[in-house]
């Protein structure tokens, strides 16, 4: 332990540099603010000399200074972009489907089979016993509301 606290800067810069190569098999760009983090801590160790607590203390304010400042650098230069494609339209809208059970007046519970899988269902005006046809009218979430078909 005493050769680790010894090389204490070394140790730093070692554990940013892993870090920052880490980078490439982590997800986000979170691990390489705490690499550049262990990096400042490890120089400024060596240029300073300082207990092992300090420098921990220095690396969390470090870090947390450059996922700020970072993190709005990188959020400047790879900007997310969202956006609705006209062409999408809902292909469940007045769909004809089955109900395979019961469907109850505004509560949940009912379902019907659309695309061959089943869905929630509710129904604004009467209940629909299972077997009968029911007609899509809308959409929210993953509940769709329905209304009975006459045959």
């Amino acid at each position: 332990m005493d050769f680790i606290f010894a090389n204490s800067p070394y140790v730093w810069i070692f554990l940013g540099i892993t870090l920052l190569f880490s980078e490439f098999l982590l997800p986000g760009t979170f691990v390489m603010f705490l690499g550049i983090g262990a990096i400042f801590t490890g120089i400024l160790a060596r240029l300073v000399p300082m207990e092992f607590y300090s420098q921990v203390v220095v690396w969390v304010v470090s870090s947390l200074v450059s996922i700020l400042i970072g993190g709005t650098a990188v959020r400047r230069f790879f900007k997310s972009e969202s956006s609705v494609d006209p062409f999408i339209q809902d292909d469940f809208l007045n769909q004809i489907v089955p109900v395979e059970t019961d469907i109850l007046v505004q509560r949940h519970g009912g379902k019907v089979r659309f695309q061959g899988t089943l869905w929630d269902a509710i129904s604004k005006d009467s209940k629909i016993p299972k077997g009968n046809f029911v007609r899509i009218l809308s959409r929210e979430n993953l509940t769709f509301t329905v209304e009975r078909v006459d045959s």
